[in-house]
């Protein structure tokens, strides 16, 4: 009976030694595996830092790190606190060397690691690395930097004293990714210095292959995004620069990289940027963008809002001439690329490109006309100044829509002058130094004072120094455009219409000649001249009123004077002028009409005549 009692005791304290013996091999455990743990932390860090140690790149620079942590099952290790600094003084002399980089994070994650492999071998081999947050300083001093040692060709055999040290021969990525970096760029071969900020790299499928003299690398995927960008570019045309969100994509790149050699090519490339700063050199002109965008598999760039304007005043810039000189200012609303041959321009160095069309565009063109004319500037016509760029190019088609032209220009006698050019189109075709057998084409239609509209066509010459020209002014009223005429004459319209102005001609080197056909009625002008009393302005108004005649045609009975015209070419002076030069040689043709007007205009009306009496 006490047998059958004390039993249950003797179960429960088997029990409870049992629990005690397992719970202490769980300690045991669990304190040796925490022991195992760290202890095999050091010894992979050992590992991992005889494998950098190994490379020839631990000559020039020195790793430090703080923590590192292994997942076994995974086979990750996650670095803390690393740092990349170049030595103060290279274990080994490399006289190539000119640039460095020197690199700080808080966290480095190496993903699928062959852990077996850098233990036995201590080399590093992976599929992924990730960097976070890093903050990277590159000295570069040299146009071709050159930042780690690469494997030489040259070497003789060490002797068995002489530590051997592994080159980078042929190298293996998955991925590699660069998240949320800021860069300081210190560029004393061409005197930058960059920041950028929140950068992000992801590289896909990297492989690095190096044979004696020569380097093969490759990516399936490049993707570079960044936040910001600000520097100063000392020793450029562009003294100031910032942008924002600036994305760079290269999908299937190969690189084949000697001495003095590069080779690549890729399957897609795209670029992308917004809030672009530009300040010039010198600071007078700043330029900005709102985006811009260019696509290679889409044969595309497309710009935004793009500005291009100077810091100081018309007069300010002209003091910087001797010579008479036309300054631009203005902006685009937007600036389309379409169907551009990527490959011809980087491969061959042509330009082929079908299509630039162009929207709202607001320009400003002053001069100043006090100043002398460059006795030695000879422009040439569009056709001559094509054919002399050296780049090979073939462009299809431009077309400029929305156009809005404000040219003002300070006369001989220090007055100024005005003119509008308001809500115009202009396209031009066949511009070309390849082609030159046929001719470059441009058609243009706006409105003068935003009253008036004109159509101009141009055709220029790609083998002489001529263009062919036409255009017409539709009807308006001619008091619209006191405003203009007054800048440039004594004069101002009381009343007028015109009813058709027309006109066609060629441009050779020297000269123009044409005929034009200008139909007005009710035209009465009033002469002010600011030195003369009003009673002698009124005599020549009355005089001027009196001897031109106040329509063409004169009467419904009469033809209309259509005249011909020649005007002398100003050789200092774009064909611009010589296309005024012309129109108005039409015009004052019609109102004061030479011997040979009068008598084409005199055979034409015997011959109306005579037609009114058959």
């Amino acid at each position: 009976m006490k047998e059958k009692i004390n039993q249950p005791k003797k179960n429960r304290s088997f029990k409870k030694y049992l629990l005690w013996i397992t719970g202490g091999l769980f300690t045991v455990m669990v304190i040796t595996g925490i022991i195992l743990y760290y202890n095999f932390n050091r010894i992979l860090s050992d590992a991992l830092m005889k494998s950098f140690n190994s490379s020839i790149a631990s000559d020039v620079y020195e790793l430090k790190f703080k923590n590192l942590n292994v997942n076994l099952l995974k086979g990750n290790i996650k670095v803390r606190n690393v740092e990349l600094n170049p030595r103060e003084k290279h274990l080994k002399e490399y006289p190539y060397i000119n640039s460095s980089v020197r690199l700080t994070t808080k966290k480095l994650l190496l993903t699928n690691v062959e852990i077996a492999t850098l233990f036995k071998l201590n080399i590093l081999k992976l599929e992924r690395i990730e960097i976070d947050k890093p903050e990277v300083d590159l000295i570069i001093a040299d146009v071709v930097p050159v930042f780690i040692p690469f494997k030489d060709s040259t070497a003789v055999q060490l002797t068995d004293k002489q530590e051997s040290k592994r080159s980078l021969e042929s190298f293996f990525l998955k991925e590699f990714k660069l998240i949320n970096g800021s860069f300081h760029v210190a560029n004393s071969a061409k005197h930058r210095d960059l920041s950028v900020k929140k950068v992000n790299i992801t590289l896909s499928d990297l492989m690095m292959d190096q044979h004696p003299g020569k380097d093969l690398i490759s990516y399936s995927h490049i993707g570079l995004n960044i936040g910001e960008i600000t520097g100063s570019l000392q020793k450029d045309k562009i003294k100031f620069i910032s942008l924002k969100d600036y994305k760079l994509t290269v999908d299937s790149l190969e690189i084949q990289k000697t001495h003095d050699t590069l080779i690549y090519h890729f399957a897609d490339y795209g670029l992308g940027l917004n809030d672009l700063n530009l300040q010039t050199e010198d600071s007078i002109f700043h330029m900005t963008m709102q985006s811009f965008q260019l696509s290679y598999n889409d044969k595309s760039i497309n710009l935004k809002n793009l500005a291009f304007k100077p810091n100081i005043s018309n007069e300010q810039m002209q003091k910087r001439f001797k010579f008479q000189n036309t300054q631009f200012a203005g902006s685009v609303g937007s600036l389309n690329v379409s169907g551009i041959n990527f490959d011809s321009l980087l491969y061959g160095k042509k330009l082929f490109i079908d299509e630039i069309s162009i929207d709202s565009v607001s320009a400003s063109i002053y001069k100043d006309k006090t100043k002398p004319i460059d006795a030695n500037k000879f422009p040439e016509y569009l056709g001559q100044s094509v054919k002399a760029i050296s780049l090979p190019l073939l462009i299809k088609k431009v077309t400029a829509t929305n156009v809005n032209i404000l040219n003002d220009e300070r006369k001989p006698d220090s007055t100024y002058a005005k003119v509008n050019i308001n809500r115009g189109t202009a396209e031009a075709k066949n511009i070309s130094n390849i082609n030159t057998g046929g001719f470059l084409s441009v058609k243009a239609n706006a409105y003068l004072e935003n009253k008036a509209r004109f159509y101009l066509n141009l055709d220029f010459s790609y083998l002489q120094p001529q263009f062919n020209f036409e255009g017409r002014f539709n009807r308006f009223n001619l008091t619209d455009l006191n405003k203009v005429i007054e800048s440039y004459a004594p004069a101002k319209i009381k009343k007028g219409i015109i009813d058709e102005i027309t006109f066609s001609g060629i441009a050779k080197k020297t000269d123009s000649n044409g005929t034009m056909k200008f139909l007005y009625h009710d035209l009465e002008l009033e002469v002010e001249l600011l030195d003369q009393a009003h009673w002698k302005n009124s005599l020549l108004s009355f005089a001027a009123n009196n001897v031109i005649a106040s329509s063409n045609p004169v009467s419904e009975s009469l033809p209309p004077k259509e005249v011909r015209f020649q005007a002398e070419r100003d050789m200092n002076k774009a064909f611009i002028n010589l296309i005024l030069k012309s129109v108005l040689a039409g015009l004052k043709e019609t109102i004061f009409m030479s011997n040979e007007n009068k008598k084409l205009y005199r055979e034409e009306k015997k011959r109306i005549r005579k037609e009114n009496k058959e």
